[in-house]
């Protein structure tokens, strides 16, 4: 199958499908450890033998083409203050452009997120089968956005309906948590999809616990939202019975020359707190077999791959019970730790609860672990994709809707 994908992704990850000259325009146009559900997705595509067609906003125009695989690097909007207003729009335009002239071959076009990307492709599906996967919820993040945020929410917020609007697109949730929302506002009845997870992510290993109380986090952002400082106050308390107990901090906002870190050290919140800043997301396994406890404090996740990245190395993961896709990834704590991560005594206490019980530890580990083997796997999820394009794709071709035949 020929299939175009319209997201954002870090076009790294598909190096090993280029020649040598080509990894240093791969390396100059990369968006570092971004979209890692995609890369994943798109991988296990390419090893099935599709044929991939990324369309995705870059630094710089250019095109590269390798085997079962082309990338049409589109340059993004990058004018202040516009980029921040309707950049997204802009940036829309320029995509739809590109990808108007690069369509014709495809089977079907799939974009992710209802933003730039769902907006320059839903006006291709009069001519093919267009999907979008639902991955984040745009009135909740506006909601909790601080002022100056909102005014790009804003406007991503629009666009977001517009995408919407367009009955001819087939939207996917990636977690029944989306699905429920996309039930309640816009009475459609989509699929659910997860997000999947390598192969080569797993562990063959038994887990082994750590002589010390070792944390670990991971954000890509430290809004509201991902509650990071509800985690550095319940930390604090577990210090005080565990002394020795490190908390590592993995992500982008998490460096020396960051405001808040300033602040965090004046509130003294940073007592044993390693800030490890952005990693590249293949080093994440050393991390993860290093740490005792994986903590999401997150207060809302649509689905939450990092979770998935413990369960996958056999670290005990802790998370939201009300955060919401949380409770269906962690199989309603079947497969992890839920507490409400918005109370400080609440997650402090289950923290200390999973590291003096490793022989419950043990049993929900292996019960997470058989559980994303048999419902995560990337070639699960990728052939689950193709089973929805060819059910669509048949209809494109006789002309009846699903369900007319």
């Amino acid at each position: 199958m020929r299939i175009g994908i319209v997201s954002g992704c870090d076009i790294r990850e598909f190096a090993a499908f280029f020649k040598e000259k080509e990894f240093k325009v791969l390396c100059e146009n990369c968006k570092p450890n971004a979209g890692p559900a995609i890369n994943t997705l798109l991988l296990s595509f390419l090893k099935a033998g599709h044929h991939v067609r990324i369309f995705t906003l870059t630094k710089e125009d250019f095109v590269l083409k390798g085997e079962n695989i082309e990338i049409y690097g589109v340059r993004a909007f990058t004018g202040y203050p516009i980029k921040y207003l309707w950049g997204a729009f802009s940036n829309a335009k320029n995509v739809k452009r590109v990808v108007k002239k690069n369509i014709g071959d495809l089977d079907v076009l799939h974009a992710h997120w209802t933003y730039s990307y769902a907006y320059a492709a839903k006006d291709f599906s009069d001519k093919l089968p267009v999907f979008c996967t639902v991955r984040d919820w745009a009135s909740y993040i506006w909601k909790v956005e601080s002022y100056k945020n909102k005014i790009t929410w804003s406007f991503r917020y629009v666009m977001n309906e517009l995408v919407f609007r367009n009955k001819k697109l087939h939207f996917i949730a990636n977690s029944p948590y989306i699905a429920t929302l996309i039930q309640r506002k816009y009475q459609l009845e989509v699929p659910i999809i997860p997000n999947p997870i390598k192969q080569s992510f797993l562990t063959n290993k038994e887990r082994v616990k750590p002589n010390n109380l070792e944390l670990l986090c991971i954000s890509t952002s430290n809004d509201k939202r991902k509650n990071i400082e509800t985690l550095l106050k319940a930390f604090q308390k577990v210090i005080e019975k565990y002394p020795s107990a490190r908390l590592s901090l993995i992500g982008n906002p998490f460096t020396e020359d960051s405001p808040k870190i300033s602040d965090w050290k004046r509130k003294g919140w940073l007592h044993k707190v390693l800030l490890m800043g952005p990693i590249d997301h293949n080093r994440l396994i050393n991390h993860l077999d290093k740490t005792c406890i994986f903590v999401t404090p997150s207060l809302e996740e649509s689905f939450g791959n990092t979770l998935l990245e413990g369960m996958a190395r056999k670290v005990p993961v802790i998370a939201g019970k009300n955060s919401g896709a949380v409770p269906y990834v962690l199989k309603q704590g079947k497969a992890g730790f839920l507490c409400d991560v918005s109370d400080v005594d609440d997650l402090a206490q289950t923290i200390i609860y999973v590291y003096k019980n490793q022989e419950k530890v043990n049993d929900v580990v292996n019960y997470a672990f058989k559980h994303l083997v048999e419902n995560y796997l990337d070639k699960n999820v990728c052939d689950k994709h193709i089973q929805y394009y060819k059910l669509y794709q048949l209809d494109y071709k006789t002309g009846l809707g699903v369900g007319e035949k």
